[in-house]
């Protein structure tokens, strides 16, 4: 079968994004019953063009359309990306027979609504990499789609949505495709190389659908196969930085030590950057980061107010977030941090609390983001129709945030001064 897979992501924000996801799904095909072919849009010029091109030189059975985002998450200035999506879908109906399939982490997101607003022949919501093997195998011998996992399509009786299932053993998977994309063009343009380490989050952020796409434990590859996958990467693509993309590094802190310790054998120049939860930070975790090539931490602590530390539902203290601060800096680790602002009782106190709390340390970049994204099948998007921010039966397709009514008017001001005398500190696209 003639496969064509589309990047429809375009959305940079600090750097463009090689697209591991769809590398991946592609890395479980059989090639020798599929001829694939990649077209990724994050550099195009024309994309539309550059489709319209495609579907006539490749001559696809099936069209895949990975798509990242909904929406830049920033309510300042949002761009709402689905749209450009839907002309996307509509030049693929136009100038081809070819099914279409679209999928990834925005048609998880709430998938009915996405299907609907599209109108593609399937979406698959979820772990795509075995649910498009098992589409693809229905669609060549005819057969029912009802067992597929995250599968969304119509009948004659209506929309049909799968529930989606996980993969219990990521070990089973096939390395992703990297090489069928510009990991030079990628890394020219400020991007680095980027890995799956670990699936789940059993943690419970107030606005965070993780704990629902992904699973509410976590599902942990081989520390071997880590340190190979990363060996590829340094050999095969000439990738010289890696971000780890799951969720949080450094939990459960016995798993983060043995991965440290597999990458340490392979004797890798290459250098990472990750996530970690403040509370489950050491010092000897820390230094091995170090020697397993950890450059750089993000630090996704939300708040430095105690108040709303419990509120957003962060599981750490502000102390512990004080600790893992002076721990950073004591090594000279360089350290991002990324604030929420307006979550649900925010004010003038916390936000005031924060600042002061935060202004004596040295971080690579701060960043304050002002609203809360709203997610489908969160706590705060609970609280958000409670409160009568969105109706009951918004799908959360379209952009919608959570801004305390108590910082809504001024906060924007006050922290674009306060970000005016720091180099380092930002606010989301201002």
């Amino acid at each position: 079968m003639k496969l064509l897979f589309i990047s429809a992501n375009r959305l940079r924000r600090v750097m463009p994004p090689l697209p591991l996801g769809l590398a991946s799904v592609i890395g479980q095909l059989d090639e020798s019953r599929h001829e694939i072919e990649v077209l990724d849009l994050m550099f195009s010029a024309d994309p539309k063009a550059d489709l319209e091109r495609a579907l006539a030189d490749f001559a696809p059975e099936v069209t895949a359309i990975s798509i990242r985002n909904l929406d830049n998450q920033c309510s300042i200035k949002t761009e709402y990306l689905l749209p450009e999506v839907k002309e996307l879908v509509a030049l693929c109906r136009e100038h081809s027979d070819a099914r279409i399939v679209v999928g990834g982490p925005a048609v998880t997101v709430t998938p009915a609504a996405v299907f609907d607003y599209l109108e593609p022949d399937f979406a698959i919501a979820g772990e795509g990499e075995l649910a498009f093997v098992e589409l693809l195998d229905r669609i060549e011998d005819g057969g029912d789609y009802s067992g597929v996992p995250g599968l969304t399509w119509r009948t004659p009786e209506g929309l049909r949505v799968n529930p989606t299932a996980h993969i219990a053993d990521l070990d089973t998977l096939r390395p992703p495709r990297r090489e069928l994309f510009d990991n030079e063009r990628y890394v020219a343009e400020g991007g680095i190389g980027n890995i799956l380490i670990k699936q789940g989050c059993p943690f419970r952020c107030l606005y965070c659908d993780s704990p629902h796409t992904l699973g509410p434990h976590w599902r942990k590859r081989s520390p071997e196969l880590v340190a190979d996958e990363l060996e590829s990467i340094e050999k095969d693509t000439g990738v010289g930085i890696v971000f780890f993309t799951d969720a949080l590094f450094n939990h459960p802190v016995a798993y983060a030590e043995d991965v440290c310790r597999a990458i340490i054998s392979r004797k890798l120049e290459l250098k990472w950057i990750t996530g970690v939860h403040p509370a489950y930070l050491t010092r000897e975790l820390l230094d091995l980061m170090h020697e397993a090539g950890c450059r750089m931490i993000s630090l996704g602590c939300d708040t430095a107010s105690a108040k709303m530390l419990e509120v957003m539902r962060k599981d750490f203290t502000k102390e512990q977030l004080d600790t893992a601060l002076d721990m950073l800096e004591d090594t000279e680790m360089q350290y991002i941090l990324s604030l929420l602002v307006g979550g649900p009782g925010e004010n003038r106190e916390t936000v005031e609390e924060t600042v002061a709390f935060l202004a004596d340390r040295n971080p690579a970049m701060l960043n304050f983001c002002i609203g809360i994204r709203l997610m489908p099948h969160t706590p705060l998007a609970e609280i958000a129709i409670k409160e009568g921010v969105i109706s009951a039966d918004d799908p959360l397709m379209e952009p919608r945030f959570y801004v305390s009514p108590e910082v809504d008017g001024w906060v924007k001001d006050y922290l674009t001064e306060v970000c005016a005398d720091r180099p380092a500190w930002t606010v989301a696209n201002e």
